[in-house]
């Protein structure tokens, strides 16, 4: 009786250890697969700001184009309205510009967070 009592507690214990591994296994492969899902996440994301550039460039482009092959659909560059503290300074002298310098990408102004996709 006193023999069949350890050979039960040795197979419990494999158990245990077995069942443990397991555990260790999974929960390594849980935090591969997290990795994995976080990199295609940022691959997506960034492929999706890429795509939303270049919409806008072709659309900036596609305007620029209209403004000297028809007239009639190229859509003007809204005006800039200046702040108070802009016509302050301008009003001293100061020179403000006519323009905000260029930023977003390679100076075109085009920004890739503000974009829309446009489905055709």
């Amino acid at each position: 009786a006193h023999s069949n009592l350890d050979a039960i507690i040795k197979d419990t214990k494999e158990k245990i250890a077995a069942l443990e591994q397991g555990i260790k296994d999974l929960d390594k492969a849980v935090a591969e697969a997290t990795e994995n899902r976080k990199q295609e996440h940022d691959d997506y994301v960034s492929s999706t700001a890429q795509d939303q550039a270049a919409v806008q460039i072709l659309e900036f482009a596609k305007n620029r184009l209209q403004k000297f092959y028809n007239p009639k659909l190229y859509k003007e560059a809204p005006k800039r309205v200046l702040s108070e503290e802009e016509k302050m300074y301008s009003a001293y002298g100061g020179d403000i510009g006519t323009t905000p310098a260029p930023g977003g990408l390679a100076g075109t102004g085009v920004s890739a967070g503000f974009v829309q996709i446009k489905q055709h």
